[in-house]
């Protein structure tokens, strides 16, 4: 149990780093 919400928190936190980086890079060609 434990190391799958671990397994879940990780896979949000990059995916939501992943958009983050994604908004920035697009902000910065633009």
């Amino acid at each position: 149990m434990k190391n799958n919400t671990w397994k879940i928190i990780i896979q949000t936190a990059i995916t939501i780093l992943t958009a983050i980086a994604t908004t920035l890079g697009m902000s910065s060609c633009m």
